[in-house]
């Protein structure tokens, strides 16, 4: 099973999503991006282990921008 992770645009945004989600129930982590692209700014990651609508939804709602996933491979 692939390991996917939520990107955000800076180590500040990760520690706010990661915080929500864990209030919210779920484990969650923060990582770098091992792929980040020119635009995403510091290229963190919050590795969630089931990414789901409603992770995505508590994000969103709390004005956590979200970059979209990437696909993390070995890296936890």
């Amino acid at each position: 099973m692939s390991k996917k992770g939520i990107k955000v645009s800076s180590v500040t945004i990760a520690m706010k999503g990661r915080e929500l989600l864990q209030k919210n129930g779920y484990k969650a982590y923060l990582t770098r991006n091992p792929h980040p692209e020119a635009d995403e700014g510091c290229g963190y990651v919050i590795y969630v282990n089931n990414i789901d609508k409603k992770c995505l939804e508590i994000l969103r709602r709390n004005g956590i921008k979200i970059n979209g996933t990437v696909d993390l491979g070995d890296v936890l």
